[in-house]
């Protein structure tokens, strides 16, 4: 079973460990190298919604979500350790994420923006009904929508 906990401050440590992974750090490279730095981003009260990814017990990625400028929901993820690629484990904690959004914000739609490069994670998000949207892509940005259902 997958669940979400807040990020908290005793987090960061290991935060910081999963950016500097090389899969991680090839797709979501903030500059933050330095525990000083991440607590800085991470530990912003800023709207963004930080959490971490368990699965039975298990620290298994970083999830987060915002409202961008327009009102939408954005969200962001990577999942932390390399031997959990391209096992649809990604995609089962994307559609749980996805409904703790849904929970939470009700919102008529989520927006992903992956790097028009990184194919396992515009897979990912197409297995999980988010479709490409190529007036708001970009050369650096692969901007994906995903309607939800009305409640």
């Amino acid at each position: 079973m997958i669940r979400f906990r807040p990020l908290a401050d005793a987090d960061l440590p290991m935060l910081l460990d999963w950016l500097q992974r090389p899969h991680v750090k090839e797709w979501w490279d903030d500059g933050d190298d330095t525990l000083e730095k991440v607590c800085a981003h991470y530990g912003a009260r800023d709207g963004t919604r930080r959490f971490i990814a368990e699965r039975e017990g298990v620290a298994i990625g970083y999830f987060q979500y915002y409202r961008n400028g327009a009102g939408e929901i954005g969200c962001d993820q990577f999942l932390a350790g390399p031997e959990s690629l391209s096992h649809g484990i990604g995609c089962a904690c994307l559609e749980a994420f996805i409904d703790l959004i849904a929970a939470a914000e009700a919102p008529a739609t989520i927006l992903v923006d992956p790097h028009p490069d990184n194919a396992r994670a515009i897979r990912c998000y197409e297995k999980c009904g988010f479709l490409s949207d190529a007036e708001r892509s970009s050369p650096a940005l692969c901007c994906m929508t995903k309607v939800l259902p009305e409640s």
